[in-house]
């Protein structure tokens, strides 16, 4: 636990990097890297934006239920999901299940000087996962509602709670199209 980064560093190319080289492994700083890498590699970046892909709604019973929104399902597409009006659907995972076995959950929210309401409907089982479909009233995207409704889902290794900084931190530096639940961290 204590060889977990909490945060990031302030510099982010200040990073310790994993090297495994010829069999041997050993460790060097990120800013570094283009000295390790081959002049005719193909370097591939993932510019997503981790999205506030977790919320949690309290049961009128007072349980409370983390639902975290893996990908997308109707629409399958992220961008077209993410631009819904009213209503998508998409794979979850849901923790506290056992208090939910049937119903619709509900959440209010605000976004400007609007109340709104999103609801949660659980439809089936997808392996270990839940399609749970959502419905929204108002003129907004599934991405507003998600940044008005939802919380970053930063890993639970880290021990500790989503702060308001993570929503830049807990990004990669490349990050710019929403579309990620998760981001490298290790």
């Amino acid at each position: 636990d204590e060889r977990i980064a909490k945060y990031p560093l302030p510099e982010r190319d200040q990073s310790r990097l994993l090297l495994y080289r010829d069999g041997t492994p050993s460790e060097s700083s990120f800013f570094k890297l283009p000295e390790y890498i081959p002049s005719d590699a193909l370097m591939i970046f993932n510019n997503t934006k981790v999205i506030q892909a977790r919320m949690h709604f309290n049961k009128p019973s007072g349980a409370l239920i983390e639902i975290f929104c893996l990908e997308p399902e109707e629409p399958r597409d992220y961008v077209l999901s993410l631009s819904e009006i009213y209503r998508c659907t998409w794979v979850c995972m849901i923790g506290n299940l056992k208090k939910w076995k049937e119903g619709t959950l509900k959440k209010e929210f605000r976004s400007g000087s609007r109340n709104y309401c999103l609801t949660a409907t659980k439809k089936k089982q997808v392996g270990a996962n839940y399609l749970v479909e959502f419905e929204w009233d108002g003129e907004l995207s599934f991405a507003e509602v998600l940044d008005k409704a939802g919380e970053l889902p930063i890993p639970p290794y880290l021990n500790r709670e989503t702060e308001e900084k993570d929503k830049e931190t807990y990004q990669t530096v490349y990050s710019k199209i929403k579309g990620s639940v998760a981001a490298p961290t290790a």
